[in-house]
């Protein structure tokens, strides 16, 4: 019960009292501040891994197509501007790759606005197409790009990128009828893009020569609680730390809060890649959480460049609770960091999270209503079975 009260003070701090914790706003830098004390206060080192980043806001938008207005919102990250121009529809890559873009606001649809477009500055999965995108869009001469969203009833971006240089908005789908190739459109995004500065936090318990490391991200994307996602996997972390009391390990571990999984250049894993992951060796292996404890679902874990000993421990101890599931490795996520480096990583979600994704991650509903603090305190407990319980110390 202490376990789960303390989790769910986590929790009411992060999403109630924080709320959005965009990488580099005020909220975030509080966010870390707060996770900071705690871990200190648990008896832990902590070190805070500072990086320069780019916060962003936005006071409103407004598209006018041929006399009428339209709901629109600003693309995250986008670049201001008050343009005027004969719209252009496009729909797949091929009409973009010879469109006649310059001095018009281009609307993305069709094939183009089905998924989300990866950033110019993401290194670890950004196909070729969208990449192509992208820089069709940067060197045709386009005034601005309107994309469709990727809800019908929520402005869901197809571009979240603080590198691209176009005014970039947002439409909902229910509107694409009213825009047409050749109307006057008037586009105005009020929105600014800030320098700013924003941490990964790091605890460590122990002072072994090896690490198993445990990790989550504390930042959110604008506007949303991000109770799922991720003050749930930060707050067993911090019930996980507080935890820990007296146990005399052979390795040390290593608590990470990475900054930037919702951000488009990921500028706190990218730091820890180059700074702490340039020593692979020093891991035995590290586990991510991400989107746990879900009501009605649940908590899922995956392996990635796992050796059979280690997933043999782990899936043994899965088998004496109830709720715990192996499922099939999906590649989004702090957990690619390490197996992109060759340690073995663990995944931990809750079933059906890219279900839930499609409806309730990065949106105003992602609160903790949706969190049973039980499952939560069922991952602390075990967790800390693996990591002090000898279980690990066995494939040593």
């Amino acid at each position: 019960m202490e376990i789960q009260k303390k989790i769910e003070g986590h929790l009411n701090t992060l999403c109630r009292e924080i709320g959005a914790r965009p990488t580099g706003s005020k909220a975030n830098q509080k966010a870390a501040a707060y996770a900071g004390r705690v871990f200190a206060d648990a008896g832990l080192n902590v070190t805070k891994q500072e990086f320069d980043c780019m916060d962003w806001t936005e006071n409103g938008s407004t598209l006018t197509v041929d006399g009428q207005d339209i709901p629109t919102a600003p693309a995250p990250f986008s670049l201001p501007c008050s343009v005027q121009g004969e719209l252009l529809c496009i729909r797949s890559l091929d009409e973009l790759r010879s469109a006649p873009a310059a001095g018009k606001i281009v609307v993305l649809c069709g094939e183009l606005a089905a998924e989300p477009l990866m950033p110019k500055s993401f290194v670890f999965w950004n196909p070729d197409e969208h990449r192509e995108t992208i820089s069709l869009l940067e060197r045709g001469g386009a005034k601005a790009v309107l994309t469709l969203s990727l809800s019908p009833e929520q402005f869901v971006p197809v571009i979240e990128d603080g590198d691209f240089q176009v005014p970039c908005a947002v439409i909902l789908p229910k509107h694409l009828p009213l825009l047409k190739s050749g109307l006057s459109v008037s586009l105005t995004l009020n929105t600014k893009r800030h320098s700013a500065k924003a941490a990964n936090i790091l605890a460590v318990y122990g002072g072994g020569r090896q690490k198993v490391c445990v990790s989550a991200h504390i930042d959110t994307r604008p506007g949303t609680p991000g109770a799922l996602d991720n003050a749930s996997g930060v707050a067993v972390l911090l019930a996980l730390a507080e935890h820990l009391s007296g146990q005399e390990l052979p390795y040390r571990i290593e608590f990470v809060l990475f900054n930037g999984e919702d951000y488009y250049s990921t500028p706190g894993e990218m730091m820890y890649l180059s700074s702490y992951l340039s020593s692979p060796k020093e891991y035995i292996c590290a586990f991510n959480l991400d989107g746990v404890g879900a009501k009605g679902q649940s908590t899922a874990y995956s392996f990635y460049e796992c050796p059979q000993n280690l997933m043999s421990c782990i899936s043994g101890c899965a088998a004496d609770l109830d709720g715990f599931e192996q499922i099939e490795p999906w590649p989004q996520g702090d957990h690619t960091l390490f197996s992109f480096s060759g340690v073995p990583a663990v995944s931990v979600t809750s079933g059906n999270i890219f279900g839930l994704a499609e409806r309730i991650l990065h949106t105003e509903h992602d609160t903790p209503d949706l969190i049973d603090t039980n499952k939560l305190e069922a991952l602390v407990n075990f967790l800390h079975t693996l990591l002090c319980g000898g279980s690990i110390e066995q494939i040593l």
